[in-house]
């Protein structure tokens, strides 16, 4: 595909606006709880980390080197990956029958998704394997053809670095054994060039490796427990995990993901069975998942990634009826995710007391400048939070401050590798929020708790949080 030609010139424009449009309003909204987390791993770089493999920061590191460690900064490479989804896509629907008009509407429904507006401008480690997964199908496709070196190499290269975006990109591996088994191509499981590959991925994930090996394996047996996390079936978090990918993904688009799977299944065009197989593992992965535990819409990002447009391709061909259809819920998201993008920039709906949308992403600059104003400059006094998610923003935003910032509670994690030092010992003056607040002289031991005066962050007439410090003296341990 040649896509600088005329007749792509639509689709381009329209993507390069986009683009533009995300990095314009990039500066303009502060760092969600996510965010502020991996530009963390940047500022603290190592070979891994104890909740996801270490890609994710390495790319933070690089783009907040040249572009600054701000909000534009951390949000530059999302961006991109976000303008090269939507050529991969493109090129995905376009190579099926060569028509540009609905290879277009394919990227249409992508930004007409909810949730891609956010991850095309939040880096997280699943964005990153959106810029992975279709050159990963594309190669296998290739390597099937034309089973070389050079393409064996590829595929390991691709996959390696899967594996040091997110672990579950080890999901990956099972639909390529799937699709050599069904195409009967036997002998590319036993081809000398497949050690290359192999060597290849294992070059790339070793600092995972190793980490881990560093830290008990502590990685892997944490996200073991996160993503699964108990034995009983759960129904109510399955239909609860069900009930927010339908409103992720928008609620007219969710339904033909499901008929793109099914429509791909039974496909002759190898690239749309190898997605398929993809999709269908996927699914299948985090369905399981979901009867355990709650599973947060993102983490089945990659399936509708794959099938949203596919399903939108295969519903074309149904008739006028589902081409309205489809177009009423393309304006329907192209419209809700235009009014999102602009209450991020101008933030000038009204909303209840606390409710805004912009109660997590706005205000943390205020937020630490007070804590410190509260503290004394000395090696006894650091700030501190209860939650990791608030631990995140206020490390994040406190990074011009001499002052130390602990997260104070009983859950292993990224924090306790992070903080050189104890607690124990120093005056803590605590930050309570609206959505995380500890009764602190319940909660820790201290010589003394000292209430101070709450105050609330106003944003357009608006309270979206609402801050209390508490001073806890000599603090000796949770209680």
């Amino acid at each position: 595909m040649r896509l600088f030609l005329k007749e792509h010139a639509l689709f381009l424009y329209f993507t390069l606006f986009v683009a533009l449009l995300r990095l314009s309003l990039a500066p303009f909204v502060g760092l969600g709880v996510d965010e502020a987390h991996y530009v963390l791993y940047a500022l603290n770089l190592d070979l891994s980390y104890f909740d996801h493999p270490p890609l994710v920061g390495w790319i933070q590191y690089i783009f907040t080197s040249i572009f600054g460690t701000n909000e534009f900064g951390a949000r530059v490479a999302a961006i991109l990956i976000g303008f090269a989804t939507s050529l991969f896509v493109y090129k995905l629907i376009y190579d099926i029958n060569q028509n540009k008009n609905e290879a277009f509407i394919a990227v249409l429904v992508l930004h007409a998704s909810f949730l891609f507006n956010a991850l095309f401008l939040m880096l997280m480690p699943d964005t990153l394997l959106f810029l992975l997964i279709l050159p990963t199908i594309f190669a296998v496709i290739k390597l099937e053809k034309e089973s070389s070196l050079g393409n064996w190499i590829l595929l390991g290269t691709l996959l390696g670095l899967a594996g040091l975006a997110k672990y579950t990109a080890v999901l990956f591996i099972a639909p390529i054994i799937l699709y050599f088994i069904i195409k009967k191509r036997y002998e590319l499981f036993y081809t000398p060039k497949i050690i290359p590959a192999i060597f290849m991925a294992l070059i790339i994930i070793s600092p995972v490796i190793i980490w881990n090996i560093q830290n008990d394996w502590s990685s892997f047996a944490y996200q073991s427990e996160h993503v699964v996390g108990a034995n009983a079936i759960k129904w109510s978090a399955f239909f609860s995990s069900i009930a927010a990918q339908f409103a992720a993904y928008n609620p007219f688009l969710f339904p033909l993901a499901f008929y793109g799977l099914y429509k791909a299944l039974r496909s002759k065009n190898d690239t749309l069975f190898l997605t398929a197989l993809f999709g269908l593992v996927f699914i299948l992965f985090f369905s399981y998942a979901s009867l355990h535990k709650t599973a947060l819409p993102h983490w089945s990002a990659l399936f509708y990634l794959l099938f949203i447009p596919i399903g939108s391709n295969y519903a074309l061909q149904l008739g006028t009826k589902m081409k309205k259809y489809l177009k009423f819920a393309i304006i329907f998201g192209l419209l809700l995710s235009s009014i999102a993008y602009a209450e991020l920039g101008f933030k000038f709906l009204p909303f209840p007391d606390y409710q805004s949308p912009h109660r997590d992403i706005y205000g943390w600059d205020m937020i630490m400048e007070k804590a410190n104003e509260q503290i004394a400059n000395t090696p006894s006094s650091a700030l501190a939070v209860t939650n990791w998610t608030l631990a995140s923003r206020a490390m994040y935003y406190n990074r011009d401050y001499n002052s130390s910032v602990f997260l104070i509670d009983d859950r292993k994690d990224q924090f306790d590798i992070w903080e050189k030092e104890s607690a124990i010992g120093k005056d803590l003056l605590f930050i309570n929020t609206y959505c995380f607040k500890k009764e602190i002289s319940q909660y820790a031991r201290c010589d003394k708790v000292i209430p101070h005066a709450e105050f609330d962050i106003i944003l357009s007439s608006n309270r979206v949080n609402k801050v209390h410090f508490v001073t806890c003296t000599n603090y000796q341990g949770l209680k």
